[in-house]
Formats: C-alpha cells, structure tokens, sequence
C-alpha cells in the first residue's frame, strides 16, 4: 500500500500562495461588483460584457501570481525573468483583446463602458486584496542566528 509522503512547501512558496489567494479574493469580490452593477444599471448586455471581462482579467493576473508561485524557490535573476515574461505576455494579451472587442463591438455586442470600467475595476481590486495581504506576511527581514 503505497504511503502519502508530505510534501513540504517552502516560506516563499507559502506567501506567494497567499498573495495569489488574497488577489483571487479582491479580485473575484470586484468582478461579482461589477456585474451586479452593470446587470442592473446597464442591463443584460452590460452585464454579460462586465462578466466576460471580468473572467478575462482575473485569468490573466491568476496566470501571473501562479507564475510567481510556480518559481519562488528560484535563482532571484529566473523569478525575475519569469515575472517580467509573465508581466509582458499578459499585458499584451489583454490589450490586444480589450482592442479587439473594442474595434469589433457592434460583431460582439458589447458594452464599451462595461468591458473597460469592469477591466479597470478587477485589477484594481486584485492589487488591493494583494497589497493588503502583503502588508500583513511575516517576512523575517535579519539573518536567522544559526547563519554564522
């Protein structure tokens, strides 16, 4: 009978979970915002597009977190690389599909101030859900005694 076998995860690894929880969070609280809002004020249209682009934005800054918490226990210059790779890759994804819904809205039928007010809204929750969980880590900032 094959035993389970604990797998350990590091210190670094455990904030960046938390940060990539804490961003789930904040941002899934503005997305359900956002549509509630725009399904009533703007109705169905309004909603749907809010909701689309929430998902959309909220894939994206998952992507980017679980690339963070993927390289954590890396070389500083390889998480480096990778969040910037990660950081550039996204943006351009997303604008090109903000763009693209924008230039064909009348194909898609969407709601231009549902699709940017949404996108804007998500981040910035997601930031702050993860700014506020960022303040409250335990990060050991000094050397543990044992390191002579």
């Amino acid at each position: 009978m094959p035993q389970n076998k604990q797998v350990s995860v590091s210190a670094h690894s455990q904030r960046a979970r938390k940060l990539l929880f804490g961003g789930l969070c904040g941002g899934h609280i503005a997305a359900l915002a956002c549509v509630c809002v725009f399904g009533i004020l703007g109705g169905l249209v309004a909603g749907v597009s809010a909701a689309i682009f929430a998902a959309v934005t909220l894939l994206f800054f998952t992507i980017g977190q679980a690339v963070q918490v993927i390289v954590a226990d890396a070389d500083p210059r390889v998480v480096l690389f990778a969040s910037l790779a990660s950081y550039i890759a996204r943006v351009t994804v997303l604008g090109l599909l903000l763009l693209a819904a924008l230039n064909n809205r009348d194909v898609l039928g969407l709601d231009p101030p549902a699709v940017i007010i949404t996108t804007f809204v998500v981040v910035v929750g997601w930031l702050a859900a993860e700014f506020w969980v960022f303040a409250r880590l335990r990060i050991p900032a000094f050397d543990s005694p044992g390191n002579g």
